[in-house]
């Protein structure tokens, strides 16, 4: 953890954007209100934030906020005319050192130079090398690291992973070096950063062409793109399908309770006939849409703001969502519960996949985050839910042993547009919808499961970095680029 953190969690009572500035010696206002923001945010800060806020947005209204950035401001721009005129005598002593020891040199070589001719041997000192060689011999190199991160800078290294005559897990290594040294002095933007974030916890986030400028530097975009499509042709069974026979009569099933042709118990008994010639994950979708039927209104609701958080993944997203990943019978629920978990630690996921063991919740196969519907896009907050859903993965498969986890976020999932009426619900019915989802709900069931060897799994594990919220900007800013599309 870094010290700037800990020292905050252990002054938490104390703790103050003043206290906070002095302690670390900082000049930059933009720069320490911003991390002090970044900290206070922090999860082991959690039970403090309300009345640290409050006392902050008190203290930047007063005189005094006024007054003592002033005297901060003045402070650093006598230490940068110190550091100029530091820097231009240092510059004149360092050249006029080097002018009289060339001097030196060349007078001591001349003499030093002695010749045996009856050996015909020649032996020259050059006080210079002696020099050196010494320098070398007693010098002594101290590397001050932070003992709470020493896992995140000493880490395992990677197995290699050889794609297309490209070493991945060696440019992965290097990205997240460069990550390191842009972070280490500057909070950054999480919108345009979301994938370097995520490498400090040893993930790497891949999105079909939307990659992060530094990522493609290194890695390449043709690499990210490729490699994307294979891992997503390696996880996905492309062989899931519904019949011709079975889309059409589902189809012409739902349009009839649209057009009023059909009343909904008609069309419910007709949906289960047809759900019992197919399979598991056939039948498991066509009662999904069934419940959709059920429960969505007749047209969608416009006034999208007006629609609260537990509406909005109840009526509109759990109805099929829980028939593709929840199974009481296989001992699987897909809650929204918005609790923590063992896995997310003080977090609240809005939704949990859960595992059910006896009488209680046990580790948790899959997450997702839900966002209400704002006049334009909140970039921030979005990539504030893939940075949460991807480590709440990422922890999950390491403390449950398992092979995957699924997360999905409210916005888009499987590029998808989910039906928020039984209008849309009549054409969201086609064969590519239906594929998709056929998709996710096999993927789900056959990777997210425990592995049956831990010596393969156990090497694979890496840390998660500790603060990684902290050195995230608080700024909102609506023109700044995002590296990843929410549309």
């Amino acid at each position: 953890m870094p010290a700037d953190v800990q020292w905050c969690i252990d002054n938490r009572y104390t703790l103050t954007l003043k206290s906070f500035v002095n302690e670390f010696g900082l000049l930059d206002k933009h720069y320490a209100v911003s991390r002090y923001t970044s900290i206070i945010s922090n999860r082991h800060l959690a039970e403090d934030w309300e009345r640290l806020e409050s006392e902050l947005n008190l203290f930047r209204k007063s005189e005094e906020y006024i007054l003592f950035w002033l005297e901060r401001s003045r402070r650093n721009t006598e230490l940068d005319a110190h550091t100029a005129c530091a820097e231009y005598i240092h510059g004149v002593v360092q050249t006029e050192a080097r002018m009289l020891t060339s001097t030196l040199t060349a007078s001591t070589s001349s003499q030093d130079t002695l010749t045996i001719t009856s050996n015909d041997t020649t032996t020259t000192t050059d006080p210079e090398s002696a020099e050196s060689h010494d320098t070398d011999a007693t010098a002594t190199t101290i590397v001050v690291t932070d003992p709470g991160l020493e896992n995140m800078e000493n880490p395992t290294p990677l197995m290699p992973w050889t794609f297309k005559n490209v070493d991945v897990a060696e440019l992965f290594t290097r990205f997240r070096q460069s990550v390191r040294e842009m972070s280490s002095n500057r909070l950054v933007f999480i919108e345009s950063s979301v994938h370097e974030l995520l490498a400090l916890s040893n993930i790497l986030l891949l999105c079909p062409d939307q990659h992060s400028s530094l990522c493609m530097n290194v890695f390449t975009e043709d690499v990210l793109s490729d490699l994307t499509k294979e891992l997503l042709a390696e996880c996905m069974d492309l062989n899931q399908d519904m019949t011709d026979h079975a889309c059409m009569k589902l189809s012409r099933i739902i349009n009839n309770v649209e057009s009023n042709i059909q009343s909904k118990d008609d069309a419910e008994f007709d949906l289960l006939v047809l759900g019992k010639d197919l399979n598991s994950l056939g039948r498991s979708l066509v009662r999904g849409i069934t419940a959709g039927m059920r429960k969505l209104p007749l047209v969608a609701i416009e006034s999208k703001e007006t629609i609260g958080e537990c509406e909005l993944f109840t009526m509109y997203f759990d109805p099929i969502l829980s028939a593709l990943l929840s199974n009481p019978d296989r001992n699987v629920l897909l809650r929204w519960s918005n609790v923590t978990s063992d896995e997310a630690g003080k977090m609240r996921p809005d939704a949990t996949i859960s595992k059910i063991l006896q009488c209680d919740f046990g580790s948790s196969l899959g997450f997702g985050e839900v966002k209400l519907a704002r006049p334009s896009i909140d970039h921030h907050a979005l990539c504030h839910d893939i940075l949460r859903l991807a480590i709440f993965a990422k922890d999950t498969v390491d403390k449950n042993k398992l092979h995957a986890a699924l997360t999905f976020q409210i916005n888009e999932i499987g590029q998808l547009t989910f039906p928020r009426s039984l209008k849309e619900l009549a054409s969201f019915v086609n064969l590519k919808n239906m594929r998709t989802l056929l998709m996710v709900s096999e993927v789900f069931w056959r990777l997210c499961q425990p592995v049956d060897d831990e010596d393969y799994w156990k090497p694979k594990r890496r840390p998660t970095h500790p603060a990684i919220y902290s050195m995230i900007d608080a700024t909102k800013d609506r023109h700044r680029v995002c590296a990843l599309r929410f549309e």
